[in-house]
Protein backbone atom coordinates (compact mmCIF):
# COMPACT_ATOMS: atom_id res chain seq x y z
CA UNK A 1 0.00 0.00 0.00
CA UNK A 2 1.01 3.55 -1.03
CA UNK A 3 2.22 6.09 1.32
CA UNK A 4 0.54 9.29 0.76
CA UNK A 5 2.47 12.38 -0.20
CA UNK A 6 2.12 15.44 1.31
CA UNK A 7 2.08 17.54 4.79
CA UNK A 8 -0.87 18.11 7.42
CA UNK A 9 1.39 19.37 9.56
CA UNK A 10 0.39 20.45 13.31
CA UNK A 11 -3.27 21.86 13.44
CA UNK A 12 -4.10 25.53 13.32
CA UNK A 13 0.18 26.40 12.36
CA UNK A 14 -0.30 23.78 9.18
CA UNK A 15 -3.21 24.85 7.54
CA UNK A 16 -3.02 25.87 4.47
CA UNK A 17 -6.78 26.39 3.47
CA UNK A 18 -5.91 30.32 3.12
CA UNK A 19 -3.56 29.24 0.14
CA UNK A 20 -6.09 26.59 -1.45
CA UNK A 21 -8.87 29.41 -1.58
CA UNK A 22 -6.82 32.03 -3.02
CA UNK A 23 -5.44 30.25 -6.16
CA UNK A 24 -7.30 26.75 -6.05
CA UNK A 25 -5.39 25.46 -9.53
CA UNK A 26 -2.03 27.17 -8.26
CA UNK A 27 -2.33 25.33 -5.36
CA UNK A 28 -3.53 21.70 -6.11
CA UNK A 29 -1.12 21.78 -9.35
CA UNK A 30 1.62 23.13 -7.91
CA UNK A 31 1.25 20.23 -5.13
CA UNK A 32 0.53 16.97 -8.05
CA UNK A 33 3.98 18.59 -9.58
CA UNK A 34 6.02 18.60 -6.17
CA UNK A 35 4.86 15.11 -5.08
CA UNK A 36 4.40 13.53 -8.70
CA UNK A 37 1.30 12.03 -7.23
CA UNK A 38 -2.40 13.01 -7.99
CA UNK A 39 -3.48 11.56 -5.07
CA UNK A 40 -2.31 13.71 -2.03
CA UNK A 41 -2.42 15.06 1.52
CA UNK A 42 -2.35 18.63 3.13
CA UNK A 43 -4.29 20.22 6.33
CA UNK A 44 -7.40 22.04 5.23
CA UNK A 45 -10.01 23.78 7.57
CA UNK A 46 -7.66 22.34 10.11
CA UNK A 47 -8.27 19.29 9.03
CA UNK A 48 -5.90 16.43 7.59
CA UNK A 49 -7.52 16.01 4.34
CA UNK A 50 -6.85 13.63 1.22
CA UNK A 51 -7.16 15.98 -2.35
CA UNK A 52 -8.18 13.63 -5.17
CA UNK A 53 -6.99 14.85 -8.29
CA UNK A 54 -6.95 11.48 -10.60
CA UNK A 55 -9.90 11.30 -12.82
CA UNK A 56 -9.83 7.29 -12.45
CA UNK A 57 -9.80 7.94 -8.59
CA UNK A 58 -12.55 10.39 -8.48
CA UNK A 59 -14.62 8.02 -9.84
CA UNK A 60 -13.66 4.99 -7.70
CA UNK A 61 -14.30 7.38 -4.61
CA UNK A 62 -18.08 8.57 -5.42
CA UNK A 63 -19.29 4.79 -6.85
CA UNK A 64 -16.92 2.41 -4.58
CA UNK A 65 -16.31 4.51 -1.67
CA UNK A 66 -19.84 6.25 -0.65
CA UNK A 67 -21.12 4.29 2.07
CA UNK A 68 -17.64 5.08 3.92
CA UNK A 69 -18.26 8.75 3.82
CA UNK A 70 -20.32 11.04 4.86
CA UNK A 71 -21.20 14.60 3.17
CA UNK A 72 -18.50 17.71 4.74
CA UNK A 73 -20.92 20.46 4.51
CA UNK A 74 -23.48 20.81 6.81
CA UNK A 75 -21.08 22.27 9.59
CA UNK A 76 -20.28 25.12 6.78
CA UNK A 77 -24.02 24.96 4.90
CA UNK A 78 -26.50 23.91 6.99
CA UNK A 79 -27.47 27.25 8.86
CA UNK A 80 -28.15 28.83 5.11
CA UNK A 81 -30.22 25.67 3.44
CA UNK A 82 -31.60 23.81 6.53
CA UNK A 83 -32.22 20.17 6.40
CA UNK A 84 -31.73 19.32 3.20
CA UNK A 85 -30.58 16.09 0.98
CA UNK A 86 -26.96 17.65 0.94
CA UNK A 87 -27.10 17.11 4.59
CA UNK A 88 -28.43 13.49 4.99
CA UNK A 89 -27.11 10.15 5.42
CA UNK A 90 -27.48 7.13 2.78
CA UNK A 91 -30.72 5.86 3.55
CA UNK A 92 -32.71 9.39 3.79
CA UNK A 93 -30.41 10.80 1.13
CA UNK A 94 -31.72 7.86 -1.44
CA UNK A 95 -35.09 8.21 -0.34
CA UNK A 96 -35.27 12.41 -0.84
CA UNK A 97 -32.65 11.41 -4.12
CA UNK A 98 -35.78 9.50 -5.36
CA UNK A 99 -39.13 11.92 -4.70
CA UNK A 100 -37.10 15.09 -5.67
CA UNK A 101 -36.19 12.97 -9.11
CA UNK A 102 -39.79 12.12 -9.89
CA UNK A 103 -40.71 15.66 -8.79
CA UNK A 104 -38.64 18.52 -9.80
CA UNK A 105 -37.46 16.77 -12.83
CA UNK A 106 -40.23 14.81 -14.60
CA UNK A 107 -42.92 17.06 -13.46
CA UNK A 108 -40.89 19.90 -14.17
CA UNK A 109 -40.41 18.60 -17.43
CA UNK A 110 -43.73 18.61 -18.75
CA UNK A 111 -44.00 22.33 -19.07
CA UNK A 112 -40.23 22.81 -19.40
CA UNK A 113 -39.94 23.09 -23.65
CA UNK A 114 -42.38 25.64 -23.75
CA UNK A 115 -41.55 28.15 -20.73
CA UNK A 116 -37.64 27.35 -21.66
CA UNK A 117 -38.18 28.50 -25.37
CA UNK A 118 -40.48 31.54 -23.78
CA UNK A 119 -37.64 32.72 -21.79
CA UNK A 120 -34.72 32.01 -24.55
CA UNK A 121 -36.76 34.42 -27.08
CA UNK A 122 -37.27 37.20 -24.23
CA UNK A 123 -34.06 37.29 -23.20
CA UNK A 124 -31.67 36.32 -26.29
CA UNK A 125 -33.74 37.07 -29.59
CA UNK A 126 -32.32 41.03 -29.42
CA UNK A 127 -28.46 40.13 -28.83
CA UNK A 128 -27.76 41.33 -32.48
CA UNK A 129 -29.28 44.92 -31.62
CA UNK A 130 -26.85 45.36 -28.42
CA UNK A 131 -23.48 46.96 -28.77
CA UNK A 132 -21.51 44.40 -26.45
CA UNK A 133 -23.17 41.51 -24.24
CA UNK A 134 -21.90 40.78 -20.57
CA UNK A 135 -22.43 36.98 -21.44
CA UNK A 136 -22.32 35.81 -17.34
CA UNK A 137 -24.68 38.69 -16.39
CA UNK A 138 -26.59 38.02 -19.50
CA UNK A 139 -27.26 34.28 -18.54
CA UNK A 140 -27.32 34.71 -14.98
CA UNK A 141 -30.40 37.06 -15.14
CA UNK A 142 -31.84 34.63 -17.80
CA UNK A 143 -31.28 31.67 -15.46
CA UNK A 144 -32.90 33.28 -12.39
CA UNK A 145 -35.82 34.28 -14.02
CA UNK A 146 -36.77 30.61 -15.91
CA UNK A 147 -36.18 28.97 -12.27
CA UNK A 148 -38.43 31.12 -10.56
CA UNK A 149 -40.89 30.49 -13.36
CA UNK A 150 -40.40 26.62 -13.33
CA UNK A 151 -40.20 26.19 -9.67
CA UNK A 152 -42.61 28.85 -8.08
CA UNK A 153 -44.53 29.23 -11.24
CA UNK A 154 -43.25 33.49 -11.41
CA UNK A 155 -43.12 35.36 -14.53
CA UNK A 156 -41.55 38.81 -14.64
CA UNK A 157 -44.25 39.59 -16.88
CA UNK A 158 -47.39 39.40 -14.57
CA UNK A 159 -45.32 39.27 -11.02
CA UNK A 160 -42.26 41.84 -11.55
CA UNK A 161 -42.27 43.23 -8.04
CA UNK A 162 -41.82 39.65 -6.44
CA UNK A 163 -39.44 38.06 -9.18
CA UNK A 164 -37.23 40.73 -8.24
CA UNK A 165 -38.10 40.54 -4.41
CA UNK A 166 -36.74 36.54 -4.43
CA UNK A 167 -34.02 37.56 -6.71
CA UNK A 168 -32.47 40.46 -4.31
CA UNK A 169 -32.96 37.73 -1.53
CA UNK A 170 -31.29 35.13 -2.99
CA UNK A 171 -28.39 37.42 -3.74
CA UNK A 172 -28.70 37.90 -0.01
CA UNK A 173 -28.37 34.67 0.63
CA UNK A 174 -25.84 33.83 -1.77
CA UNK A 175 -23.19 35.87 0.22
CA UNK A 176 -23.87 34.11 2.93
CA UNK A 177 -22.07 31.30 1.39
CA UNK A 178 -19.11 32.85 1.06
CA UNK A 179 -18.75 34.80 4.50
CA UNK A 180 -17.16 33.66 7.76
CA UNK A 181 -20.21 31.92 9.49
CA UNK A 182 -20.88 34.49 12.40
CA UNK A 183 -24.24 34.49 12.98
CA UNK A 184 -24.13 37.88 15.14
CA UNK A 185 -25.00 41.29 14.87
CA UNK A 186 -24.36 45.05 16.35
CA UNK A 187 -26.75 47.94 16.23
CA UNK A 188 -27.10 49.15 13.00
CA UNK A 189 -24.75 46.74 11.10
CA UNK A 190 -24.84 42.93 10.79
CA UNK A 191 -22.41 40.34 9.20
CA UNK A 192 -23.47 38.78 5.55
CA UNK A 193 -23.53 35.65 7.47
CA UNK A 194 -26.67 36.68 9.44
CA UNK A 195 -27.66 38.23 6.62
CA UNK A 196 -28.40 35.33 4.56
CA UNK A 197 -29.73 33.56 6.91
CA UNK A 198 -32.45 36.24 7.60
CA UNK A 199 -32.73 35.99 3.83
CA UNK A 200 -33.31 31.87 3.69
CA UNK A 201 -35.85 32.63 6.10
CA UNK A 202 -37.58 35.28 4.12
CA UNK A 203 -37.01 32.89 0.85
CA UNK A 204 -38.86 29.67 2.66
CA UNK A 205 -41.48 32.51 3.39
CA UNK A 206 -41.83 33.00 0.02
CA UNK A 207 -42.07 29.39 -1.13
CA UNK A 208 -44.67 28.85 1.38
CA UNK A 209 -46.93 31.60 0.25
CA UNK A 210 -46.61 30.36 -3.19
CA UNK A 211 -47.08 26.54 -2.43
CA UNK A 212 -50.60 27.91 -0.56
CA UNK A 213 -51.65 30.35 -3.35
CA UNK A 214 -51.23 28.00 -6.56
CA UNK A 215 -54.64 25.78 -6.71
CA UNK A 216 -53.87 25.07 -10.61
CA UNK A 217 -53.98 21.51 -10.69
CA UNK A 218 -51.22 21.72 -13.98
CA UNK A 219 -48.83 23.66 -11.64
CA UNK A 220 -45.24 22.64 -10.85
CA UNK A 221 -46.05 23.64 -7.11
CA UNK A 222 -49.58 21.75 -6.76
CA UNK A 223 -47.85 18.23 -8.27
CA UNK A 224 -45.29 18.88 -5.42
CA UNK A 225 -47.82 19.64 -2.49
CA UNK A 226 -48.63 16.16 -3.76
CA UNK A 227 -45.67 14.01 -3.89
CA UNK A 228 -45.32 12.69 -0.71
CA UNK A 229 -42.85 15.12 1.39
CA UNK A 230 -43.06 14.65 4.72
CA UNK A 231 -44.57 17.69 5.73
CA UNK A 232 -44.55 21.36 4.40
CA UNK A 233 -41.11 22.24 5.97
CA UNK A 234 -39.43 19.55 4.31
CA UNK A 235 -40.45 20.51 0.29
CA UNK A 236 -40.28 24.37 0.88
CA UNK A 237 -36.55 23.24 2.33
CA UNK A 238 -35.83 21.50 -1.14
CA UNK A 239 -37.52 24.17 -3.08
CA UNK A 240 -34.72 26.61 -2.07
CA UNK A 241 -31.82 25.57 -3.55
CA UNK A 242 -33.18 25.91 -7.04
CA UNK A 243 -34.78 29.24 -6.18
CA UNK A 244 -31.38 30.05 -4.28
CA UNK A 245 -28.71 31.60 -6.34
CA UNK A 246 -26.82 28.32 -6.30
CA UNK A 247 -28.57 27.25 -9.61
CA UNK A 248 -28.74 30.19 -11.84
CA UNK A 249 -24.98 30.49 -10.79
CA UNK A 250 -24.05 26.80 -12.42
CA UNK A 251 -25.84 27.69 -15.21
CA UNK A 252 -24.57 31.07 -16.32
CA UNK A 253 -21.41 29.48 -15.79
CA UNK A 254 -21.25 26.72 -18.45
CA UNK A 255 -23.30 29.15 -20.71
CA UNK A 256 -20.81 31.55 -20.34
CA UNK A 257 -17.72 29.13 -20.79
CA UNK A 258 -19.50 27.58 -23.60
CA UNK A 259 -19.55 31.02 -25.24
CA UNK A 260 -16.29 32.45 -24.78
CA UNK A 261 -14.77 28.87 -25.54
CA UNK A 262 -16.16 29.15 -29.02
CA UNK A 263 -14.35 32.60 -29.47
CA UNK A 264 -10.91 31.23 -30.23
CA UNK A 265 -8.41 31.89 -32.69
CA UNK A 266 -10.62 29.57 -34.90
CA UNK A 267 -14.10 30.67 -33.40
CA UNK A 268 -16.07 31.01 -36.46
CA UNK A 269 -15.15 27.22 -38.02
CA UNK A 270 -16.22 26.04 -34.29
CA UNK A 271 -19.31 28.15 -34.57
CA UNK A 272 -20.40 26.91 -37.87
CA UNK A 273 -19.32 23.07 -37.10
CA UNK A 274 -21.86 22.81 -34.09
CA UNK A 275 -24.75 24.76 -36.16
CA UNK A 276 -24.15 22.14 -39.03
CA UNK A 277 -24.01 19.08 -36.46
CA UNK A 278 -25.78 18.19 -33.41
CA UNK A 279 -23.20 15.90 -32.69
CA UNK A 280 -20.35 18.42 -32.63
CA UNK A 281 -22.15 20.88 -30.24
CA UNK A 282 -22.66 18.24 -27.83
CA UNK A 283 -18.73 17.84 -27.77
CA UNK A 284 -18.41 21.10 -27.20
CA UNK A 285 -20.82 21.29 -24.42
CA UNK A 286 -18.61 18.21 -22.97
CA UNK A 287 -15.55 20.42 -23.21
CA UNK A 288 -16.80 23.00 -21.68
CA UNK A 289 -18.20 20.46 -18.50
CA UNK A 290 -14.41 18.94 -18.89
CA UNK A 291 -12.55 22.10 -18.56
CA UNK A 292 -14.64 24.60 -16.40
CA UNK A 293 -17.19 22.74 -14.13
CA UNK A 294 -18.93 25.00 -11.86
CA UNK A 295 -18.96 23.55 -8.91
CA UNK A 296 -14.92 23.01 -7.49
CA UNK A 297 -15.61 19.58 -6.64
CA UNK A 298 -16.67 18.25 -3.72
CA UNK A 299 -16.13 17.57 0.48
CA UNK A 300 -16.52 14.16 2.17
CA UNK A 301 -15.62 12.98 6.04
CA UNK A 302 -14.02 9.77 6.25
CA UNK A 303 -15.91 7.61 9.00
CA UNK A 304 -14.36 4.02 7.93
CA UNK A 305 -10.82 3.26 6.51
CA UNK A 306 -10.46 2.58 2.83
CA UNK A 307 -8.20 2.44 0.26
CA UNK A 308 -8.13 4.09 -2.81
CA UNK A 309 -6.14 3.66 -5.61
CA UNK A 310 -3.17 2.13 -3.44
CA UNK A 311 -3.53 4.92 -0.44
CA UNK A 312 -5.10 3.59 2.67
CA UNK A 313 -7.34 7.08 3.40
CA UNK A 314 -8.34 7.04 7.11
CA UNK A 315 -10.90 7.50 9.42
CA UNK A 316 -11.14 11.02 10.61
CA UNK A 317 -9.72 12.44 7.55
CA UNK A 318 -11.61 15.10 5.43
CA UNK A 319 -11.67 14.19 1.11
CA UNK A 320 -11.68 17.06 -1.56
CA UNK A 321 -11.95 15.57 -4.73
CA UNK A 322 -10.94 18.59 -7.60
CA UNK A 323 -13.12 17.87 -10.81
CA UNK A 324 -11.89 20.46 -12.57
CA UNK A 325 -7.92 19.25 -12.58
CA UNK A 326 -9.27 15.46 -12.50
CA UNK A 327 -10.71 16.59 -16.21
CA UNK A 328 -7.37 17.29 -16.80
CA UNK A 329 -5.77 14.73 -15.76
CA UNK A 330 -3.45 13.70 -18.79
CA UNK A 331 -3.53 9.71 -17.85
CA UNK A 332 -6.97 9.96 -19.69
CA UNK A 333 -7.51 13.47 -21.63
CA UNK A 334 -4.64 13.90 -24.58
CA UNK A 335 -3.71 17.32 -24.40
CA UNK A 336 -5.79 18.27 -21.49
CA UNK A 337 -5.47 21.77 -21.39
CA UNK A 338 -6.54 22.03 -25.24
CA UNK A 339 -10.40 22.88 -25.81
CA UNK A 340 -10.57 20.18 -28.59
CA UNK A 341 -14.62 19.08 -29.06
CA UNK A 342 -13.19 16.72 -31.26
CA UNK A 343 -11.85 14.30 -28.58
CA UNK A 344 -15.48 13.44 -27.77
CA UNK A 345 -15.36 11.43 -31.11
CA UNK A 346 -14.75 8.51 -29.93
CA UNK A 347 -15.55 6.40 -27.00
CA UNK A 348 -17.48 9.00 -25.82
CA UNK A 349 -19.62 6.86 -23.70
CA UNK A 350 -16.63 5.82 -21.64
CA UNK A 351 -14.55 8.48 -21.48
CA UNK A 352 -18.06 10.63 -20.30
CA UNK A 353 -18.09 8.63 -17.44
CA UNK A 354 -14.91 10.59 -16.42
CA UNK A 355 -17.00 13.72 -16.27
CA UNK A 356 -17.50 14.81 -12.60
CA UNK A 357 -19.55 18.62 -13.31
CA UNK A 358 -22.89 17.14 -11.98
CA UNK A 359 -21.05 14.55 -9.40
CA UNK A 360 -21.35 10.76 -9.84
CA UNK A 361 -22.68 7.56 -8.22
CA UNK A 362 -25.62 7.90 -5.40
CA UNK A 363 -25.15 11.94 -4.55
CA UNK A 364 -25.39 12.87 -7.76
CA UNK A 365 -26.73 15.97 -8.91
CA UNK A 366 -30.55 15.47 -9.00
CA UNK A 367 -31.04 18.31 -11.76
CA UNK A 368 -28.72 16.46 -14.10
CA UNK A 369 -30.80 15.58 -17.11
CA UNK A 370 -32.35 19.10 -16.13
CA UNK A 371 -29.37 20.97 -16.26
CA UNK A 372 -28.02 19.34 -18.99
CA UNK A 373 -31.64 19.89 -21.55
CA UNK A 374 -31.29 23.34 -20.63
CA UNK A 375 -28.00 24.18 -21.66
CA UNK A 376 -28.67 22.42 -24.76
CA UNK A 377 -31.17 24.37 -26.00
CA UNK A 378 -29.76 27.57 -25.45
CA UNK A 379 -26.75 26.59 -27.24
CA UNK A 380 -28.77 25.36 -29.89
CA UNK A 381 -30.34 28.86 -30.33
CA UNK A 382 -27.11 30.70 -29.90
CA UNK A 383 -25.68 28.75 -32.80
CA UNK A 384 -28.44 28.69 -34.98
CA UNK A 385 -29.14 32.68 -34.74
CA UNK A 386 -25.53 34.09 -34.24
CA UNK A 387 -22.23 34.18 -34.92
CA UNK A 388 -19.93 35.86 -32.27
CA UNK A 389 -17.15 37.40 -31.49
CA UNK A 390 -15.15 38.91 -28.42
CA UNK A 391 -15.07 42.71 -28.01
CA UNK A 392 -11.77 43.21 -27.26
CA UNK A 393 -9.54 39.96 -29.14
CA UNK A 394 -6.57 40.96 -26.78
CA UNK A 395 -8.73 39.92 -23.56
CA UNK A 396 -7.71 36.73 -21.98
CA UNK A 397 -9.81 34.18 -20.94
CA UNK A 398 -9.33 34.21 -16.99
CA UNK A 399 -11.68 32.37 -14.10
CA UNK A 400 -12.81 33.19 -10.44
CA UNK A 401 -12.59 29.77 -9.11
CA UNK A 402 -14.43 29.92 -5.84
CA UNK A 403 -17.27 29.39 -4.39
CA UNK A 404 -18.82 28.89 -7.90
CA UNK A 405 -16.14 28.74 -10.91
CA UNK A 406 -17.05 31.48 -13.45
CA UNK A 407 -15.37 33.02 -16.43
CA UNK A 408 -13.91 37.08 -16.00
CA UNK A 409 -16.88 38.82 -17.24
CA UNK A 410 -15.65 39.83 -20.89
CA UNK A 411 -17.90 41.71 -23.82
CA UNK A 412 -18.75 39.74 -26.48
CA UNK A 413 -20.51 41.42 -30.16
CA UNK A 414 -23.20 39.05 -31.58
CA UNK A 415 -23.87 39.21 -35.17
CA UNK A 416 -27.28 37.44 -36.63
CA UNK A 417 -27.33 34.99 -39.01
CA UNK A 418 -29.50 34.23 -42.30
CA UNK A 419 -32.13 31.97 -40.90
CA UNK A 420 -32.90 30.47 -43.92
CA UNK A 421 -28.83 29.11 -44.36
CA UNK A 422 -28.70 28.27 -40.81
CA UNK A 423 -31.99 26.04 -41.36
CA UNK A 424 -30.46 24.59 -44.63
CA UNK A 425 -27.30 23.59 -42.69
CA UNK A 426 -29.23 22.11 -40.12
CA UNK A 427 -31.46 20.10 -42.26
CA UNK A 428 -28.15 18.89 -44.55
CA UNK A 429 -26.97 17.64 -41.08
CA UNK A 430 -29.69 15.30 -40.05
Amino acid sequence: MATLKGKIGYPILGDSSVEFYRNVPLYVNSRIEEYGARIFQARILNKPTVFVCSANAVKELLTEHHTKMDLGYKAMLHHLYGDNIMFEEAAEANRLHALMHHVFIQNALLNFDSIVQKFIQRHFSDLHSRPSVQVYETFKLFATELMLALFLDLDVSDSADLVHDVASLATTHWHGVISVPMNWSVSYWSSSCKRAVEAKDKLLERIRDRLASQTDEGSFLTRAREAGFKDHAELEQHILPFVSALVPKAIASLLASFTLALCSENQEDMQEKARESSDYLDWCLLETERLWPPVLGGRRLVREDFVLDGYKVPKGYAVIYVSSIAHRDPNVFKNPNSFDPTRWANKRTEKEKLLFCYGDGPRCCVGTSLMKNLIKKVSQYLVGHYNWTLGDQEEDLDYKWLPMARPRELSVSFTRIDQSEASSELAGSD
